[in-house]
């Protein structure tokens, strides 16, 4: 009988967490490679749609994933409601940041018609955001939480 070397659970916890590191950092550099090449680089969409359609399969793999398995993709308890509106406000305003950022510098302050109209492209923008993804925040915290009270009456003592 061979003699296997056994890991203990620190070890594969630490060899996970390294995984999930090299993970994080391909992702965002798959995020950044495609808002370079769209934005700055000006590169037609076939020359980054591979990166593209890569990166929104791992962000739906991840989050299908979790919910399946029912891992809590929002804070637990009340507080999940609240990181719905946070994060549709965050998102909202980074989007609306880099929206209107980007169209001052192809179009000049002129051709997007003076500060005041960039405040209110600005303002309707982040709006239009922030309801967008309230919306698909909402939806996915409502499958989350079903899918989490699914597994609870499955396996939760009686």
């Amino acid at each position: 009988m061979k003699k296997g070397y056994l890991d203990d659970e620190r070890i594969i916890l630490q060899k996970r967490k390294i995984g999930s590191d090299a993970f994080g950092i391909i992702y965002l550099g798959l995020l950044i490679s495609v808002l370079v090449q769209q934005f700055l680089l000006k590169a037609p969409f076939s020359q980054y749609a591979a990166e593209l359609v890569i990166f929104l399969a791992g962000a739906v793999y991840i989050l299908v994933r979790n919910i399946l398995v029912g891992n809590s993709v929002f804070r637990e308890g009340g507080g999940g409601q609240k990181m719905v509106v946070l994060n549709s406000l965050v998102t909202g305003t980074t989007v609306a940041i880099i929206a209107t950022v980007l169209n001052t510098v192809n179009y000049g302050v002129e051709g997007m018609g003076g500060a005041p109209n960039i405040a209110l492209v600005a303002l309707i923008t982040f709006a239009c955001g922030a309801i967008l993804a309230f919306i698909g925040f909402e939806a996915l915290f409502l499958i989350n939480r079903k899918r989490q009270q699914q597994i609870e009456e499955r396996y939760g003592d009686e």
